[in-house]
């Protein structure tokens, strides 16, 4: 059973290699080969999102002198109706139509209006509403945050030859093997994983993988108990220590030196060019086990 038949605006960013997920996992998601992981923490996240639209809208509303109408009472689609588009809302600046994003974020990565997949959802956007700008807003960790993103034609033709390619593969009517990775080479360091056969992988190994597979299984369910328990633990002993016949515990409270506040930063000392005391970036491996649909 394929889990969709169509793209949303959202899964664009795992498509181009720059999401949460592989474009590899986002395809299996898709085709309903394995199930996709949403945790009650993700699920409490999407909620803190959902009710506080609102609110960040009306106060980007009254910062900007603007009217956000139309708020989330409308799908369209874009590439000959094969990629899903949902708008927060929509408003007029300096008289030119505009639609508008808006996101709620505590993340303590990147900010989302330097985020390439939420650019890539406000072209897709554009592209359905047939509109040559969005704005991009809303808070980041208790900031206001916003960007005017105007229509990025090479990118939208980018996004239209993908969109059309993964649509035929979750129709069946195009190989997997034929995934436009071009595309993902233009905007991405991932890249095509090499897919393992059986007589490629000995036996030893195999059984290694489906132990790493059953360790972190266990540890995401061990990691929310322990969770749990520690966080009970904090807010009914601060400050204190205890031994049994096994083991000592102390819970004591420390504190962390914070880190510089770049946004602060550019405002007081727009002269200073930030990005150039950015360390090189460093590449890491990683393994992410989901279960397999049966």
């Amino acid at each position: 059973m394929k889990e969709r038949f169509d793209i949303i605006a959202s899964s664009l960013s795992s498509y181009f290699g720059v999401g949460f997920n592989t474009v590899d996992e986002q395809l299996d998601i898709d085709l309903g080969l394995t199930e996709k992981v949403f945790d009650d923490e993700a699920q409490e996240r999407l909620d803190l999102g959902n009710c506080m639209e609102d609110g960040c809208l009306n106060f980007f509303e009254k910062k900007l002198g603007i009217i956000i109408d139309e708020r989330n009472n409308e799908y369209k689609y874009a590439v000959n109706g094969l990629l899903k588009c949902k708008r927060d809302g929509r408003t007029f600046i300096d008289g030119v139509e505009t639609g508008v994003e808006n996101k709620y974020s505590n993340s303590s990565s990147e900010c989302f209006t330097e985020s390439f997949g939420y650019e890539l959802q406000c072209q897709a956007y554009m592209m359905a509403w047939g509109l040559d700008q969005w704005l991009l807003c809303g808070m980041h960790n208790g900031k206001p945050k916003m960007k005017l993103i105007k229509a990025n034609k090479e990118l939208q033709n980018d996004i239209s030859e993908l969109v059309i390619a993964i649509s035929g593969i979750l129709m069946g009517i195009v190989p997997r093997e034929n995934y436009p990775w071009d595309i993902v080479d233009k905007y991405s360091k991932q890249r095509n994983l090499k897919n393992l056969e059986t007589d490629e992988v000995d036996d030893y190994d195999k059984n290694l993988f489906h132990r790493i597979g059953e360790l972190k299984t266990e540890m995401s369910s061990i990691k929310k108990e322990l969770d749990e328990l520690e966080n009970y633990a904090k807010s009914n002993y601060a400050d204190s220590k205890y031994a049994d016949g096994d083991f000592r515990y102390v819970i004591s409270t420390g504190t962390r030196k914070g880190d510089i506040d770049k946004d602060r930063l550019s405002i007081e000392h727009p002269e200073i060019d930030i990005e150039s005391y950015r360390k090189p970036s460093t590449t890491y491996s990683t393994i992410r086990v989901t279960p397999i649909r049966k």
